[in-house]
């Protein structure tokens, strides 16, 4: 059994598993060959009285052999 109060990172995400990053507005999101950093913000729609998440920006970060041995912190 995994230790429960370990903090996920992202080499803990499997497939398709997203981890929101607190404080930067930021979701990574773990896909075939690498991740996903999707960056965005928060707008209020006033017609529809909710806030929507607007993306600014999706950057894709490869996994490579450097990542497979080394722990980024």
């Amino acid at each position: 059994m995994e230790n429960e109060n370990k903090t996920k990172t992202i080499y803990d995400l499997k497939l398709h598993e997203s981890l929101y990053i607190d404080g930067e507005d930021v979701f990574v999101t773990r896909v075939a060959s690498g991740w996903l950093y999707k960056y965005y913000h928060q707008k209020y729609d006033a017609d529809k009285c909710y806030d929507i998440d607007i993306v600014d920006q999706i950057v894709f970060v490869p996994y490579d052999n450097e990542s497979q041995t080394t722990r980024w912190s």
